[in-house]
This record gives C-alpha cells, structure tokens and sequence, in this order.
C-alpha cells in the first residue's frame, strides 16, 4: 500500500471519537490526535452538533469545527466563517403543521443558541444518553423570530419521509441518533463544510481523511481521500466507505491510521 500524502483528518463527534458505550475518547485517540499535530497534519471536527456542544474538544487542538452538518463553520479560533439557514418559510410551514395537524419536540439551533419546543421523557432520555444539558424548552414560534440553521425532529423514519417531502421542502435530513432527525437547508451537508476548509487551507480532497459513522457522515466518508468507517456504522455507511475500523472502545482510529500510515 502507497503511504498517502494526508494533510487533514476530519473527525465525527458521537460514535467516533467518542465511544458509544464509553461516551468518552479513549487514550490511543488523544496519542493519535497528538501525533497528527506533531507531523503538521490538521485535525477537524465534523459534527452534526452545536459548536457549543462540540467546543470541548477545543483543548485537543483541533484547527476547526464543522458543525450542524455544515451548517455553520468555526475556525480553531473560535471564529465562525461560513453559515447557512433554514428558508423561514419552511419555518412557517413547520409551525403550522405543529399547531395543526400532529405536535411533536421540535429542537432549534440558531445563530444565537438552542432551544427545544417541548421536553419530554424521550427527550431527556435521549440526551442523558448523549451526556448533553437538554435545551431550554420555548413555543416553537420563537424559530420565526431568528435565524435557524438547524432542526431536530423526534420522529420516526415513516413520520420524516412525509415531513421531507410535504413540509420542509427545502430541507434535507440525516439521522445519526434513532430518537430523532438532524434537519438542514436542502444542500447542506458535512461536504459542504468540508470544502470551506478546503479553500481555508489549500486542501484537496486526495489530501484528506475522514472518519465516521452515521448516517450524516455518508457524504463526507465519500468525499475524503480516504473515508473510514468505525465498526459500529451501519450498512449504508460502510459502504461508502474506503475501509471499516474496529470501534472506538477498540483503538479504531489508531488502528486505522496506522494501517495507512498516517502515523
């Protein structure tokens, strides 16, 4: 195998760096982070989080963060440099449909923080799971008054193909967590993201790596030079990538890496 030229290693959050079972990363992944760093090879996050859920990783020198799936790019200065909303007449159309038709927790992520339209035993169960502050509860007509750059519906999967095709027109979505759905302007993906670093540091895609493991991450496996997906990723996911890792609990990004020759 020829040792690729890697200059960047994109990274999700839930799943990859952190362990599903362990929601914590694992000591060969900080080595790994390290030596990446050490060899001038830029580490980002990809993430279909908030920048302020995602922030923590901040300490481990990551030169930028992707998050909303794209939506909204920070640099590894806390800067934000690229963002994109939600029409607001999708917005409106949503909230109709909540007010008319079927109710259901609706969480909002804007230029200005979150915020969720109704907390429930599944809602906080499901960010007990994910070790997150489950977001302050609002009528969801607040996402009329703001700039939206991302939607979480608790639906199932029957509920969200009616709702993509019926309501939020010029959305697309993506689920990583069975509890709900990630929802971004039609377009907008972890590529897109990925491209703004791109241009930022002079990058092509032949130079890049990136793992993950949801749904949410099929574009960005696709787009890398080399696409990893950890163990746990489901079928779909698998196969859009270059080569599947053991999971994280099990050194898969270490191993990896070194399979390649990254480190």
């Amino acid at each position: 195998m020829l040792k690729p030229n890697i200059k960047a290693v994109f990274f999700d959050i839930d799943g990859t760096l952190l362990g599903l079972r362990s929601k914590a990363i694992p000591d060969s992944t900080i080595e790994a982070l390290a030596l990446l760093k050490a060899k001038g090879v830029r580490i980002l996050v990809s993430t279909g989080r908030s920048y302020e859920h995602a922030k923590f990783l901040a300490s481990y020198g990551f030169d930028g963060f992707i998050t909303f799936n794209g939506s909204y790019c920070v640099d590894g200065e806390g800067q934000p440099f690229f963002r994109h909303t939600i029409d607001v007449g999708d917005i409106r159309i949503l909230h109709d449909h909540l007010n008319t038709i079927e109710n259901f927790p609706v969480g909002v992520m804007t230029t200005e923080g979150s915020f969720i339209s109704d907390i429930t035993d599944d809602v906080t169960a499901t960010f007990r799971l994910l070790k997150l502050d489950v977001p302050h509860a609002k009528p969801f007509a607040n996402a009329l008054e703001t700039e939206v750059l991302q939607l979480n519906l608790f639906v199932d999967e029957n509920k969200e193909s009616h709702l993509i095709n019926n309501v939020l027109k010029n959305c697309e979505s993506s689920r990583w967590c069975p509890e709900f759905i990630d929802v971004n302007a039609r377009g907008i993906s972890k590529q897109i993201g990925m491209e703004q670093f791109f241009s930022r540091y002079k990058l092509i895609p032949e130079q890049t790596m990136a793992f993950g493991d949801g749904g949410n991450d099929i574009q960005m496996l696709r787009t890398a030079g080399i696409g990893v997906a950890m163990a746990n990723a489901g079928d779909p996911v698998k196969a859009a990538a270059d080569h599947v890792t053991d999971t994280t609990e099990e050194d898969g990004i270490w191993n990896a890496l070194k399979r390649y020759g990254v480190i």
